[in-house]
């Protein structure tokens, strides 16, 4: 996971930190490891750090490891460590070098660093503690816990989760009740080895805080590993200012996959909601409509009604972003509002005293959706402009190789254990993710070529993507034996699919609107015919089904490519790009690809075999 220092005994550690070369070692270990060079205040901390650490851990035994970074996550933690022997105990420490600190709630501290206001370090250590427990393969076998420490300010409060000026006899007492038995390497190697697994739903987790939450006490959601981080709590933050104060805003959010964006969007709707706000949460998306739905209604009768859509194309029953909407809002969220027209960017501004727009202009599926930054701009030029960094869930390394992929770029990255591979045949493929099925949920997406589905008829010939015969008349398949089957029905298909684990029999496949917001332990990708690797560049292929929009569907705007119109051509190509960006991304842990058409599959195996490689080698 990228983790750049790790000791497999504090002696180790205490070793090294006698060599005058250590912190310029930790330096260049740092920068191959995360893909950034340190700051000059992180370089700055590390002296303290070490110092103080040097004097508190001479008598403690156990795995030691700095800058840990939490499976899942862009986030790191300062230093974990890990006991050795029987029993296996991980203790997440959390140190700041503030000389001024005072908590103004519960997500902030009021401090003597620029800028002053930073993340409160109890809520900090929690969120890592939670996700360790929660979102790491070692939450289940290993017990977390954990301490603040603060070793230039005096103690000031009766929180003995904080460690304060003087007290290195505490932490070290601490320490060798908790980790030391022996020094040796069982526990940590399997500790620094760890990967993401999400072990708990959000929703799952809503359900059972919903008591405290509706109070508005939304950090209860960090003791389930679903805690914010620095720019969430920002972001969250910001926007409860902003509905306190009374402001009039429109706030565009980015944010890539996995970066959280639907948590806070849920979160920040129940905070509203525990503040007597009239609040809606808004999405275009059936899937994660009726799933949301389906949760509320369980929570409290009635609390269903909150989550809307933002467009239904129905003039009798509009959303909230439409002509006919007629209640004006405290707060109006747009969760995946990419997908807006120009029309309901415009409405959607109408609709509450603060809107919030959540969007990600690189999952743009089709040629009605607006939702770009210019265009909210252009509309909202004095809107309040935030960001959220991304890909976490299945690593930064490859969401790195996949943007370098996509755009025809080499990449001298490493993928470190993300396990990524090609097939050149279908079956191969099958029954390699047949052996990853005890490891965790499975599952297949294809692109939409071959067949455009028929939700009406679940038995029509539409419906099978792999096979025989195929409506495209593709043979591809004729004697391969192989019948795969679209997902199809967003209410009864996608929740049972993903969530409850059908995938894992591999006889049904995801289209890209089955598999968006959604994600697997190990995915199979059928890369189809639609976008082609020829020479050196992406180009239109021979085949796209994707019919959803009418008259703005992408298999139109593929025909008049493919006819000779220029800018329908680049448009096609930018939003089959989108497509399989998200259809890459769905794996956590590893990702399998096949490809229908011979030389883009050439590109592909050689494109990773090269990535493969290179992690190798370094």
């Amino acid at each position: 996971m990228g983790n750049f220092a790790w000791f497999s005994s504090t002696a180790d550690f205490l070793k090294e930190l006698e060599n005058p070369d250590f912190i310029p070692s930790l330096r260049k270990h740092f920068s191959e490891a995360f893909k950034e060079e340190p700051s000059m205040e992180l370089l700055n901390s590390w002296k303290s750090e070490l110092a103080y650490l040097k004097k508190t851990l001479s008598d403690v035994k156990g795995s030691i490891i700095l800058e840990y970074r939490i499976p899942g996550s862009g986030e790191r933690a300062d230093v974990v460590m890990v006991s050795e022997g029987e029993k296996r105990n991980a203790v997440v420490i959390e140190m700041k070098g503030w000389r001024k600190a005072k908590p103004k709630d519960s997500f902030i501290y009021e401090t003597d660093q620029n800028p002053g206001k930073q993340v409160n370090p109890i809520y900090q250590l929690n969120n890592y503690i939670g996700k360790l427990r929660f979102t790491s393969s070692s939450g289940e076998s290993f017990k977390v816990d954990g301490k603040v420490v603060m070793y230039n300010v005096d103690r000031n409060t009766s929180e003995e989760i904080i460690i304060f000026k003087s007290e290195e006899k505490k932490l070290e007492s601490y320490l060798k009740s908790t980790v030391s038995k022996v020094d040796a390497k069982g526990n940590g190697q399997i500790f620094v080895s760890s990967y993401y697994r999400q072990n708990k739903a959000l929703f799952e987790a809503i359900k059972t805080h919903y008591s405290d939450l509706r109070k508005g006490a939304a950090e209860t959601l960090v003791e389930e590993g679903f805690g914010l981080y620095g720019d969430q709590i920002s972001i969250y933050t910001r926007v409860l200012e902003a509905i306190e104060s009374g402001e009039n805003a429109q706030f565009l959010i980015q944010g890539g996959p996995g970066s959280g964006k639907t948590m806070i969007a849920i979160e920040l709707l129940l905070h509203s909601l525990s503040m007597n706000k009239q609040s809606v949460l808004c999405y275009r998306n059936n899937r994660m409509v009726e799933s949301l739905r389906k949760l509320f209604a369980s929570i409290d009768r009635g609390l269903d009604g909150v989550i809307k859509y933002f467009s239904t194309g129905r003039p009798n029953n509009p959303g909230v972003a439409e002509k006919g909407w007629n209640t004006k809002m405290d707060l109006a969220i747009f969760d995946e509002a990419q997908r807006m027209t120009i029309e309901n960017i415009d409405l959607a501004g109408k609709a509450a005293r603060i809107t919030v727009f959540f969007f990600d202009e690189k999952q743009i599926l089709g040629n009605g959706e607006k939702g770009t930054i210019q265009n909210f701009m252009e509309k909202y030029p004095n809107s309040i402009q935030m960001k959220l960094y991304g890909l976490y869930r299945n690593g930064l390394e490859y969401g790195e190789f996949v943007e370098h992929l996509l755009n025809s770029e080499p990449y001298s990255g490493i993928l470190n254990d993300y396990e990524l591979d090609y097939y050149s045949d279908l079956k191969q493929l099958l029954e390699k993710m047949r052996e990853k099925q005890h490891m965790g949920k499975t599952a297949l997406v294809a692109s939409f070529t071959e067949s455009k589905g028929d939700l009406k008829n679940r038995n029509s010939q539409e419906n099978v993507r792999v096979g025989y015969p195929l409506p495209s008349k593709f043979e591809f398949y004729k004697d391969s034996q192989i019948t795969l089957k679209w997902l199809m029905d967003p209410k009864k298909e996608y929740a049972p699919f993903w969530v409850d684990g059908k995938c894992n029999t591999l006889d049904t496949c995801a289209s890209v609107y089955g598999s968006q917001g959604f994600e697997a332990d190990y995915v199979g990708v059928i890369w189809g015919r639609d976008l082609v690797w020829r020479g050196n560049r992406f180009e239109l292929g021979n085949s796209c089904e994707d019919s959803i929009g009418g008259s703005n569907s992408l298999k139109k705007l593929f025909l008049r490519g493919k006819g000779g119109d220029k800018d329908a051509y680049d448009l096609a190509i930018k939003l089959l790009i989108n497509r399989y960006r998200i259809l890459l991304t769905r794996g956590i842990r590893g990702t399998a690809v096949f490809c229908e058409d011979k030389e883009t599959g050439e590109f592909l195996r050689d494109r990773i075999r090269m990535a493969k490689e290179i992690s190798t080698a370094l």
